[in-house]
């Protein structure tokens, strides 16, 4: 589930849009189900609504939700793809950023093992 990191530099609107990415990769969401409204992530994460437009329209760029007027947002049938695309871009930048301060692939490996045994 999307969690906003009130201490991060990123801005909450790029948080939701990885985020949303992200459960949607983790299966959270479906292709065709229907998103929260914006009042309503709006309101559970206690955010401006202005923001939350503006994650969605990223998303809607991004073709990984389709926003259909006076209805909803949805995800869109190849928003699985899109996501996977973007996490393994985020997962390229992870290891570069681990190698330069001199992390091994071995090290992130058992990492990654123990998150999947949680």
């Amino acid at each position: 589930m999307v969690v906003i990191d009130r201490q991060s530099g990123q801005p909450y609107y790029a948080q939701l849009v990885t985020g949303i990415q992200q459960d949607i990769a983790h299966g959270l969401w479906q292709p065709g189900e229907q998103l929260p409204s914006v009042r309503e992530l709006a309101k559970q994460h206690l955010l401006n609504p202005n923001t939350v437009s503006k994650a969605y329209k990223q998303l809607e760029q991004l073709q990984v939700i389709q926003t259909v007027p006076g209805k909803g947002s949805y995800v869109t049938a190849a928003t699985t793809k899109t996501a996977q695309s973007e996490i393994q871009q985020q997962l390229v930048q992870l290891v570069q950023q681990a190698a330069q301060v001199g992390i091994s692939i071995s090290l992130l490996q058992t990492w990654l093992t123990q998150m999947e045994e949680q």
